[in-house]
């Protein structure tokens, strides 16, 4: 073998080369690694951290405010649910109780209340606050509407249902769910009987959730809750009353068309403000108010338990005025439901006199 005096040198300094390049890899590293936490944090707190809300600043603005929850469900109670299991022994009751606790608890003076027709009876009996009405259509397949007799009623049926349970709402409709449009004449009867008895109707008006069970939801079609879908209905009745829920979220643009062109529907902003980033349905609260239509949406919390969560969201909106965020908890659907002044006075006077003896849920 020759000696070669060269690769005895050459061979440490490659080590050195190689050992300077990986200081340098991980020090790159590290800095984007760095950026990219910087980067995440500052995203973060831009679109999706929300400060603590001061509850005793809520609470104390909440002392003369009534609230109306334009979007609560009448469901059947459920045995494995421990926030109202323990409150009766007929689980039914018991799940009417605990909702009631929570509209005592948060200033709740009247809720839009829809669900199967077989429990409209028991809710709006239990106490006057509770506006029933049955969610059409019903389907058979699904958990949260039974018990489900009938999928559909006709006119009829409406009729007698109506002598019976003197409802004051229809919805939540979920045709979109059931997988038909609204001008399905299945529907029809439903239409017009809440033109004649001058009801509101509640209509669902976004494409979500985004994941939907296809075992009880096999038809699915989300693109059925375009309110654009509402207009051949409301040319045959014009004058129909309907809030579009859950305004914030896919089909915000047409809910504003709609809502401009028809000053009797009027939206609220349940699930997509308890669900989705601030960023997403934030700014569409701002462009429908922007628009001229800030008197026309109204507070909902849609899922049993969210009231305060619900209250909270408006609250924290630091652009609106206390006037604009008042006028979202109570006003805008007091006219929409057309209250008189007695019962506006009414509503105020029970929370007055309430308000210094409430335990507010956290």
């Amino acid at each position: 073998m020759v000696f070669n005096p060269a690769l005895r040198i050459a061979e440490p300094l490659c080590a050195i080369n190689k050992t300077e390049m990986l200081r340098k890899v991980i020090k790159v590293s590290l800095i984007i690694v760095l950026i990219l936490i910087s980067i995440g944090t500052t995203l973060y707190f831009i679109f999706i951290y929300e400060k603590p809300v001061d509850q005793v600043a809520l609470n104390t603005f909440l002392e003369d405010q009534p609230i109306i929850d334009a979007h609560i469900h009448i469901t059947k109670g459920y045995t494995e649910n421990e926030l109202y299991n323990k409150l009766d022994s007929d689980i039914n009751k018991a799940k009417i109780k605990w909702m009631t606790s929570e509209f005592d608890k948060n200033n709740i003076v009247l809720a839009l209340a829809g669900g199967p027709a077989e429990l409209l009876n028991s809710w709006s009996s239990f106490d006057d606050r509770y506006w029933v009405g049955p969610i059409f259509p019903c389907s058979q397949l699904v958990e949260q509407d039974q018990p489900c007799d009938k999928e559909f009623y006709n006119y009829q049926e409406l009729e007698e249902l109506y002598s019976s349970v003197p409802f004051k709402i229809l919805g939540e409709s979920m045709f979109n769910y059931y997988g038909i449009p609204p001008t399905d004449s299945r529907l029809e009867p439903y239409w017009r009987f809440a033109a004649v008895k001058k009801l509101p109707v509640g209509v669902h008006a976004d494409s979500g959730p985004p994941t939907v069970d296809e075992n009880e939801r096999p038809n699915y079609r989300p693109d059925y809750a375009n309110p654009k879908l509402l207009i051949p209905i409301l040319e045959k009745y014009p004058d129909l009353r309907i809030y579009l829920m859950h305004y914030g979220g896919e089909y915000s643009d047409e809910s504003i068309k709609l809502m401009k062109k028809y000053p009797q529907i009027y939206c609220d902003m349940s699930a997509i403000s308890l669900f989705a980033p601030k960023f997403i349905w934030e700014p569409k609260i701002k462009k429908l108010i922007e628009e001229g239509l800030g008197d026309r949406i109204m507070f909902g919390s849609d899922y049993s338990g969210t009231i305060r969560q619900n209250i909270e969201i408006v609250y924290q909106l630091d652009w609106l005025t206390d006037s604009q965020k008042r006028a979202i908890y109570y006003d805008n659907a007091a006219k929409f439901l057309n209250l008189d002044e007695t019962k506006i006075n009414e509503h105020k006077k029970v929370i007055n006199k309430t308000a210094h003896n409430k335990t507010y849920k956290q």
